[in-house]
């Protein structure tokens, strides 16, 4: 096996790291700070390079989903942003209280004839 020059490959990495910073910067001196501002310009210009139309989806414009310029316009947002970067989206359907402590209110809201059922019921 042939043997792999890390510290070549570090530099490929560092250039690469770099780059993406460099992008970004140029693009916060255009006025372009964040993927939102950036999202409807780079599907202009995805459009326009791959010849594609947007058309109105269901939150706004888009491409053709999983063609060229979909993925050319998703690559160069993650090399300007990328997704390490950008805040994590919450789940709405996550639940705000801790399961174990709703499940002790809901079993001190019990009757008593229902919590002896209830323990009657786990013993089996």
């Amino acid at each position: 096996m042939k043997a792999i020059n890390t510290i070549a490959v570090n530099a490929v990495f560092e250039a690469v790291d770099k780059s993406s910073t460099s992008f970004t910067e140029r693009l916060l001196l255009l006025g372009v700070c964040t993927r939102a501002i950036a999202y409807p310009l780079a599907m202009q210009w995805a459009a326009k390079k791959y010849g594609v139309e947007a058309k109105p989806g269901q939150r706004g414009m888009t491409l053709p989903r999983y063609s060229a310029a979909d993925k050319a316009m998703r690559r160069v947002l993650d090399v300007c942003f990328p997704p390490a970067e950008r805040p994590q989206s919450t789940s709405k359907s996550a639940s705000k209280s801790d399961p174990v402590t709703s499940l002790l209110k809901r079993y001190a809201a019990l009757t008593g004839a229902e919590k002896r059922r209830f323990m009657m019921s786990l013993g089996k």
